[in-house]
């Protein structure tokens, strides 16, 4: 009985979810305001802070980490964890470094590699076209009373790799991003949440 009431309490969870976001009714006006709010213009520096939370079945309890990002232009992102360790991911340009202890390493070979997937799956959020291009994603557009909802689905092989889709909502006045979610493989999630500095 209570396996039956709990089934019947998460459809209707579920029913009120997708009733409450309906689709965008301009869709590409939509996706240029989401653009140009996320398109830093030159010199112009957008920060965050953010909370990210990892589940996976491997791990024993989600993975906590809190800390911020500072986007400048298109060429530089600097992704700095506060919490639990210091440490930070600095793409400038063609280089990618890892800062650890005030100390900062080049990364190249397979860790450039991989360190580059990973920024260009967050960097290709900000890039000029990202949202609007169905050679990158296929996107889905939502909105419900504050913010608009993308399910982004890679195209692109080497996304594919990375995740299943992507969830981004941003909020309705702004445009800013709000959250992210990654849906990777074997059950796997990364929520990042992030706050305006």
């Amino acid at each position: 009985m209570i396996r039956k009431l709990t089934i019947l309490l998460f459809a209707c969870c579920l029913a009120y979810h997708a009733a409450a976001q309906t689709p965008v009714a301009d869709r590409n006006a939509v996706l240029s305001r989401i653009e140009a709010s996320l398109n830093p213009q030159a010199g112009k520096t957008i920060k965050y802070t953010f909370t990210q939370t990892k589940h996976s079945p491997l791990l024993a309890q989600d993975a906590i980490s809190h800390g911020n990002v500072t986007l400048t232009g298109q060429r530089f992102l600097r992704w700095h964890y506060t919490d639990p360790r210091n440490h930070a991911i600095v793409v400038d340009g063609d280089s990618i470094y890892a800062e650890t202890d005030g100390n900062r390493h080049q990364l190249i070979g397979p860790a450039n590699a991989i360190m580059r997937n990973m920024t260009n799956t967050m960097m290709s959020l900000t890039s000029a076209g990202s949202l609007t291009s169905e050679k990158v994603f296929s996107v889905e557009l939502t909105e419900d009373a504050s913010a608009y909802h993308a399910t982004l689905t890679p195209k692109r092989r080497d996304l594919r790799r990375m995740m299943q889709q992507m969830l981004v909502d941003f909020d309705k006045k702004s445009c800013r991003v709000l959250k992210v979610k990654l849906i990777e493989r074997h059950n796997s999630y990364t929520v990042i949440e992030f706050h305006a500095k």
